[in-house]
């Protein structure tokens, strides 16, 4: 997949911007506060629906403007173009997307996932320094790329999870609901919600025991020694009903059921007293692990967890892993290169480790970088023929095409 051009119009400090890119490499640069990530921002919001930053939709309409508009152009491997077109007013505040001129009714149905991209960017340091919600929407973005199924079950979790939160809140501070009446509503919702536990469960488990391989392989690959990263998933659920993953991919549906039925009951007193849903896989976390190893030779210290003992560089690579894990994860499902978005991570990783995944990548698809360093001209001509790099300069939302 190749985005061919994007138009920006009263996005962030763009008033109207045509960008067409390069089908290879795109370098866009210029100094910081200009607009260079503004163009990832806009290219997220035609791909994923959302800034890939967590902008509020508002915040991206240009100052003095009611409203933005982006305008893309996609081609497949097949040559066949699309096109994708949003609109956000901060009046309505409603988005509308338009896919080949016509109206899209369910963005996540009729355009998520059809132009895959993986984004990398300093933020991306939050997946292994951050919060589990941090980890948590890693790993859905990316098995909703390839699994429809997947995300539909993530929606209605939301769902479910507002409505369960609105009925808590709802009887524990006004009591409109009978006792009868709160307990046939409660259980009716939890009765969904059970269901829709167990397929995202069961999705998140299968998931990680395939994405390992990838993510081994990769991460091997950008270090000398051997050590070996390691992912684990963290269920509260699963622990108290003293299940593991492979017990959870083995086990009858009907004793999952049964167990995770019970964890409800058992935490429904707490969470009615409380107000509020404390259970459910919104909560759940992934723990990443370093085994270290030395020359070949276990260490003392075999196996930490990187969250509470790993140094800056070891975050680096595990998450430059989790990424191009990422990449190849995407492409061999879906049988279509993901456009690889790098955003100023020359300021974060050290320059040859970045040469190294671009002369790595540049064959399977297009690569777009911002940074404010040009220094690198001549090493980007080393990978990329003359015809195969665009420079792009930015200036105070303003683009030009320079050469090198």
């Amino acid at each position: 997949m190749v985005l061919k051009r994007i138009k920006l119009r009263d996005f962030r400090n763009y008033g109207l911007q045509d960008i067409e890119l390069n089908s290879k490499f795109n370098f866009i640069y210029g100094n910081n506060g200009h607009g260079k990530t503004n163009i990832l921002e806009g290219i997220s919001f035609v791909t994923f629906g959302k800034s890939f930053l967590g902008s509020p939709d508002q915040d991206c309409v240009k100052f003095g403007s009611g409203e933005f508009f982006i305008d893309s152009v996609f081609e497949n491997d097949l040559g066949n173009d699309y096109l994708v077109s949003l609109n956000y007013n901060s009046n309505t505040k409603k988005k509308t997307y338009q896919l080949n001129k016509e109206k899209v009714s369910r963005f996540s149905s009729e355009v998520f996932g059809k132009f895959p991209v993986v984004f990398f960017s300093p933020h991306s340091l939050n997946i292994t320094y951050g919060n589990p919600s941090e980890r948590r929407k890693f790993f859905d973005i990316l098995i909703s790329q390839t699994s429809r199924v997947y995300l539909d079950y993530l929606k209605d979790l939301s769902r479910l999870l507002k409505q369960k939160n609105a009925l808590l809140k709802s009887f524990q501070s006004e009591r409109s609901y009978s006792e009868r009446d709160f307990r046939y509503l409660l259980n009716s919702i939890n009765e969904g919600l059970i269901v829709v536990t167990i397929e995202v469960l069961i999705r998140r488990l299968s998931f990680i025991n395939e994405f390992k391989s990838y993510f081994e392989k990769n991460f091997g690959n950008l270090l000398k020694t051997q050590d070996r990263p390691i992912i684990k998933y963290y269920s509260e659920i699963l622990e108290d009903s003293s299940l593991n993953s492979d017990d959870v991919l083995n086990i009858g549906r009907d004793e999952f059921t049964e167990k995770i039925n019970e964890y409800f009951k058992k935490r429904e007193s707490e969470e009615i007293s409380r107000g509020l849903s404390l259970i459910g896989p919104q909560r759940d976390d992934y723990i990443f692990s370093l085994e270290k190893h030395n020359n070949g030779e276990d260490i003392q210290e075999k196996e930490f967890e990187l969250k509470n003992f790993a140094s800056q560089g070891e975050h680096k690579t595990f998450v430059i892993g989790l990424k191009l894990a990422e990449f190849y994860f995407i492409l061999d499902k879906l049988g279509s290169s993901p456009i690889l978005l790098l955003d100023d991570i020359l300021s974060e990783l050290d320059a040859e480790r970045v040469f190294k995944i671009i002369s790595h990548l540049k064959d399977f698809g297009q690569i777009i970088l911002t940074s404010v360093d040009t220094g690198y001209n001549e090493k980007f001509k080393d990978i990329f023929g003359t015809e195969e790099i665009s420079y792009i300069k930015v200036l105070k939302g303003e683009i030009s095409y320079e050469k090198s």
